[in-house]
């Protein structure tokens, strides 16, 4: 158990801290503070001893300086017995609780205070101290707010106990040195309309290295959470490809995906794939928009939001009719750096898939072997594969997307929904090509592709029932590539 007999206060919010001195003061406990806190301790007659009195050191530089002291480090760090000799020789005193909450950094940003006035609220002292107490958390008790006031038990605190607090420390000041890296990153924050639902609230952080600019948007209404998931993913997939190309989202899967000579082709062929699904769309183009390209999407369909590394005055003056298109720049990343989930405490963090199909390995086992404008529109399929929701199955011809078959339990169901995708739009399938985004299990995928004219396929192999899969394929005269790399998206 860890007895209170000095303290250490130091806060910035005032909010029950007297209650908290008034209670360790009638328990003889001793109480240090400094600046504005002793100040206000000392005006409700609360004893106090000052840390410069403590310490023998004056805060220097306007209060910048004042508990960055070996006394006061060593008194939170100190271990018990095993420390005591050394710490009597230095002439300081064991901490046994420290009571810091931290300036109010965030909210001298939500001011639209002064760069300078912004790094005066970067505490250093506080943050180090309670750091410290944190870290010694079998010896020393570390609060961090006044949430936590009415656990400080005078009797005793137990070390299961301190441990907790300690923990509660390291969150606040992982989010503390959060808030300070996203500013000095130049990051922003918006409040959004709502979640993915309306009784959802959301926010969206962005950093100077977003690739798409939904800071200064060239029209449109406020951008939500879902248009800003479906952005990215759009964008994320058109950029797969050098060629003029269009990639139509919905829901964060791509409906509709093609590449021709120029934008306006790439997106009727895109929109062909899946009208339907394509209304109410998010549509991304990899190279600038013209009026042409333009003018058939307004006449197609309801579009959400609209991406472009840029848009000629044409483009904008024709879109300036249709008022509500959240209208964006973006930027083409060569390389997808990390990606990140969190959930009630628990991280993902990976790096980016950036294969380049170009230069792996493609290995072909089956009887028939596919013409380089085969293996052409294979890697096709595979690259819009790659950001399609697992289970994934694309099919397509002459660089377009003819069905595409997302996010099911079963590769099986995939493979069945992408030909029934292409049937409802009367597109012709017969020589195709077919990608999967991860190995098939056995050899029913291959069974039903062969009866919808499927003639090359691409996956990553890998299964136990590679031969029974390569067997089926020679069997429907089907050529088929591995490339060993999977592309499951979750």
């Amino acid at each position: 158990m860890i007895k209170i007999k000095t303290a250490l206060i130091s806060v910035y919010d005032k909010h029950g801290i007297l209650e908290l001195a008034e209670k360790l003061v009638d328990n003889n406990v001793e109480i240090i503070s400094s600046g504005g806190t002793s100040k206000y301790l000392k005006e409700n007659n609360i004893r106090v001893t000052e840390v410069e009195d403590y310490t023998g050191f004056s805060e220097i530089f306007d209060g910048r300086v004042k508990t960055l002291h070996p006394k006061i480090h060593a008194g939170i760090l100190a271990r018990g017995e095993k420390d005591f000799e050394e710490l009597k020789k230095m002439g300081a005193k064991k901490i046994d609780l420290v009571v810091v909450n931290l300036y109010p950094f965030r909210e001298e940003v939500q001011k639209g205070s002064s760069n300078e006035e912004i790094i005066e609220k970067i505490d250093i002292g506080g943050p180090a101290m309670l750091r410290a107490a944190a870290k010694n958390f079998k010896y020393t008790v570390a609060v961090a707010g006044p949430e936590n006031y009415s656990k400080i038990n005078l009797n005793g605190i137990s070390e299961v106990q301190s441990k907790k607090l300690a923990s509660h420390v390291f969150n606040k000041t992982n989010l503390y040195d959060s808030d300070i890296s996203s500013w000095l990153k130049d990051t922003r924050e918006i409040n959004l309309r709502y979640g993915e639902n309306p009784h959802q609230s959301a926010k969206l952080k962005i950093e100077t290295t977003s690739p798409i600019d939904f800071l200064n948007p060239l029209q449109g209404k406020q951008i939500s959470y879902n248009n800003v998931a479906d952005a990215m993913a759009a964008w994320n997939c058109v950029n797969e490809f050098d060629k003029p190309s269009v990639c139509i989202v919905k829901h964060t899967n791509p409906c509709g995906v093609a590449s021709d000579t120029d934008l306006e082709n790439a997106y009727k062929k895109a929109f062909s794939t899946d009208p339907t699904s394509a209304f109410g769309g998010v549509i991304a183009l990899n190279q600038k928009a013209d009026s042409k390209v333009i003018s058939t999407i307004i006449a197609n369909q309801f579009v959400e939001v609209l991406i472009a590394p840029d848009f000629d005055q044409e483009s904008i003056n024709l879109l300036k009719n249709k008022k509500n298109i959240r209208v964006l720049k973006g930027n083409k990343l060569e390389h997808f750096t990390k990606s990140y989930k969190f959930d009630s405490g628990v991280y993902l963090e990976q790096t980016g898939d950036n294969l380049n199909f170009e230069k792996i390995k493609l290995e072909s086992n089956t009887k028939v072997k596919p013409e380089n404008n085969d293996i052409n529109d294979l890697l096709f399929a595979m690259k819009v594969a790659k950001h399609v929701k697992s289970n994934a199955i694309v099919i397509a011809k002459d660089e377009m997307t003819l069905g595409i078959g997302a996010g099911q339990m079963s590769r099986v169901i995939s493979t069945k929904i992408a030909f029934m995708k292409a049937e409802e739009e009367k597109l012709n399938v017969q020589n195709c090509v077919l990608a999967s985004d991860a190995f098939f299990p056995f050899r029913d995928n291959i069974d039903i592709a062969a009866s919808e004219g499927v003639k090359h396929i691409i996956q990553p192999g890998g299964s136990v029932k590679d031969d029974e899969v390569i067997a089926a394929a020679d069997e429907h005269g089907i050529s088929m590539i591995m490339t060993g790399y999977r592309h499951f998206k979750h």
